[in-house]
């Protein structure tokens, strides 16, 4: 065997050594994300999560103000792990019922106004991957995907308030970069949220909420949409690994030696 064509195929090992190795971090890293969601999606149901999915439910017309307000009296009393009322959030998001999204959103709009650790807790749980990926998805209506971009583009052109997050800001350019066109800056995003008149009484209201925390939950049955998601995570991930695998390096590596 001649020395160039040992050299080419020296050449090829070290090419094919190291192509293999990027393919199985690649593969490493979709796995371990598919691992992360079917956990968040499968784990067991909180007290805060019944609270969130009281909240946002599906048969709701619409925001329910005075649950969302006494959602954030609970965290800023500390009567409530405010950390899984954030994940509670971010699992609602996560599912594909449009009127369920919205009111998630709308929920986490709500406290991040009021409650004053919210945002570094909503940064830590990366509920923002998760609302890009949302604006990413094309089957996303278009009030939702709205409702996100506005929340985003008001963050992320909060200042120097939320300047010790830098996630807000990264994820806010990160879409301009890429050319998504916002609705629209909402100058109130970051205001507070003044409380309106209850329609019924304090104590009822904190009766009906103690109820709800602590004596109505019930071992969780995953409901269709639920089920429907945690596959739909591990198709989108193998489809993933799939074409990366069809898409190595490798492949060019074996032609140009030949």
């Amino acid at each position: 065997m001649s020395d160039n064509l040992m050299e080419k195929v020296n050449a090829l090992g070290e090419r094919l050594k190291i192509t293999g190795s990027e393919v199985g971090k690649q593969m490493q890293a979709g796995m371990s994300s598919m691992s992360f969601k079917m956990k968040e999606l499968f784990q067991a149901q909180t007290p805060a999560d019944k609270i969130v999915e009281d909240a946002t439910a599906e048969n709701l017309e619409g925001p329910d103000w005075a649950a969302n307000l006494e959602i954030c009296d609970l965290i800023n009393t500390e009567k409530v792990n405010s950390v899984d009322l954030i994940r509670g959030i971010k699992k609602r998001i996560m599912l594909k019922e449009a009127r369920v999204q919205f009111l998630a959103l709308f929920l986490l709009e709500t406290i991040v106004k009021n409650c004053e650790k919210a945002f570094s807790e909503v940064a830590a749980e990366r509920i923002l991957d998760e609302m890009v990926r949302l604006i990413d998805d094309p089957q996303t209506v278009v009030n939702n995907r709205n409702k996100a971009l506005t929340l985003i583009e008001a963050w992320g052109e909060s200042g120097d308030e939320l300047r010790y997050l830098p996630v807000y800001e990264q994820t806010y350019k990160s879409l301009k970069s890429r050319g998504i066109r916002f609705p629209g800056r909402d100058n109130e995003s970051l205001a507070p949220i003044f409380t309106p008149p209850r329609s019924v009484a304090e104590a009822e209201v904190a009766a009906n909420f103690s109820q709800q925390i602590f004596e109505d939950v019930h071992v969780h049955t995953y409901t269709a949409e639920e089920t429907k998601e945690a596959f739909d995570v591990a198709r989108n991930s193998m489809e993933l690994l799939s074409t990366v695998l069809s898409s190595s390096p490798q492949q060019d590596a074996l032609q140009r030696s030949g």
